[in-house]
This record gives structure tokens, sequence and C-alpha cells, in this order.
């Protein structure tokens, strides 16, 4: 298993993909800070340095998916995982050394964002504004999202030879999770009930209008409520966001 790592490791300081992924982060990094500044400027928005700062959830699960594929096809392409297994290391070691390798992968890329997020974000926003408490919650929660993504696009890297193919389906697999966490957030936000103005002619030509509060038929059930809000917290909790819509 040590030999595997060490192995992993050494391809990961050679392998280009790795440090496109973390140019590309970096590159978000100030991207992000520096267009969220002109938004608070021109469209005069209210944007805090904690959401410029935990913000690389919006890209590290496609780059992670890519390079996951590409990481571990690659040794399918060259026949390493065949000579890996003829020298009698087992499926389940050489997993967890992919694995290992792929997360470490990741978080360094999550790291390189959150660096040039502080260079340049802090200057035009100021530091955080929550606790260290919660600062330190929310990193770690990042962390996890990385390594539980790793764990995923590891396996499935794993289970097929194609990296086109398993890189397609990974990236695929991030969207629906986005946009299945923005169908969700919706349906909570939802209001109970909704106004429904009335018009009643009375005399002559004046009009009345009167306004009714009604029962929003697009409102959850108390069951999907719960359920939307399992989902929810599970999703923010591995985004590493706050969601403040009094759920």
């Amino acid at each position: 298993m040590s030999k595997l790592l060490h192995a992993n490791f050494l391809r990961l300081r050679k392998d280009k993909y790795f440090w496109i992924g973390n140019l590309v982060m970096g590159l978000y990094g100030v991207i992000h800070s520096v267009g969220q500044y002109r938004n608070v400027k021109v469209y005069d928005m209210s944007v805090t340095f904690d959401s410029v700062f935990f913000a690389s959830h919006i890209v590290i699960g496609l780059l992670i998916a890519a390079f996951c594929s590409l990481f571990v096809g690659t040794e399918y392409s060259d026949g390493t995982i065949r000579n890996k297994l003829m020298v009698g290391c087992n499926r389940r070691d050489i997993y967890l050394s992919n694995f290992i390798t792929c997360a470490a992968a990741g978080v360094f890329m999550n790291f390189a964002y959150m660096f040039t997020a502080c260079i340049a974000g802090i200057p035009l926003f100021g530091f955080f504004e929550m606790g260290w408490q919660e600062i330190v919650i929310y990193i770690v929660n990042g962390m996890l999202m990385v390594v539980a993504f790793a764990a995923i696009f590891t396996m499935l890297s794993m289970l097929n030879q194609n990296k086109a193919l398993v890189a397609i389906i990974s990236m695929m697999g991030i969207f629906a999770l986005l946009f299945l966490s923005m169908y969700i957030t919706m349906k909570l936000g939802e209001p109970e009930f909704t106004d429904a103005v009335s018009m009643s002619e009375t005399v002559g030509d004046t009009v009345t209008q009167t306004i009714q509060r009604i029962p929003n038929p697009m409102y959850p059930s108390p069951s999907q409520r719960s359920v939307y809000q399992f989902l929810l917290i599970s999703f923010l909790q591995v985004r590493g966001y706050r969601f403040h819509r009094g759920l």
C-alpha cells in the first residue's frame, strides 16, 4: 500500500492535469473575487468575503470529475493496473491508493482557490464576518465534499476503462446534483399562502378590489417539506453553504 501511494504521488507531482487544475482554481479565486466586487460597485449588491471564500464548490466538482477520470484512466491505457495486479497488488489497495491520491489532489486544488481568494478578496471585502469556529467547520465541510467526490469518481474510473465516458458521466452527475439542489431550494421558498385580487363593480364605474389570501397549491406538504429539508441540509453541509430561509 505504501509503495502504491509513493508511486502515485510521484506521478501526481509530474501530472499536467493536476497543475492545470490548480491553475484554474487559482485563477477562479481571483476572477470570482473581482467579479463580486464589481457587482458591489455597479449593481450595489451586498457581498461579503465569507460568500466569496466558500464559493469553490461551483468549479471544484467538475475539476475533480475530470482529473479522476484522466488520472485513473491513464493507468488503464498504459497497462499500469494490469502490471500492479501481476506483481501481487490487490484491487482494494489499488483503489484506496488511487482514491487517496485523487482526494489529496482535490484538496490541494481547493486550497489553491482559498489562497488566491484570500489574496484578492480580503483587500476588496475585508475579513470574515463569521466566527473562527464557523470558518473551521465550513472549511472541513469543503474538504469532506472534495473527499466524497474523489471517492465516487475514483470508483467510476476504476469500473470503466473509457476515460471520456467516465468524465462525461461524472460531470453530468455534478450538474444533476446542482440542478436538484436549486429545485429543492425553490420548492422550500414557496410561500404557504398567496395573495389573490378579485375585482367587483359596485356603483357606476367604481371598481372595488379585494385582496384575499389563498393557499398556495405549489406549497409542499409536510412530508414533502421534511424530505426537501433533509436533502437540502445534506447538500448545504457538503457545499459549505449557509441557508437563511427560515426552514
